[in-house]
């Protein structure tokens, strides 16, 4: 695996960057679509792992799996 920031800590700063950052978290986080808005910035950094990425960084902000918003109950499987 490629370290795309040396230094960085394994990962925390990159992170926490689209995860508590407000810069970060501004690019997808109150998107229509946030799991789709991540993804595509994610693929840029990290093509090989993105989506599993994509869905640790979403729970964590979240606190839901990105599937159960697809329900009627907007905090819980539907």
């Amino acid at each position: 695996m490629v370290d795309l920031n040396p230094g960085d800590r394994g990962g925390k700063q990159f992170e926490h960057y689209w995860t508590k950052d407000p810069r970060g978290l501004a690019k997808w986080a109150t998107h229509p679509h946030p799991w789709t808005a991540l993804y595509r910035h994610l693929v840029k950094y990290v093509p090989t792992f993105a989506a599993e990425l994509t869905e640790t960084y979403f729970r964590k902000v979240f606190h839901i799996k990105s599937g159960w918003r697809k329900g009627k109950n907007p905090l819980g499987p539907g």
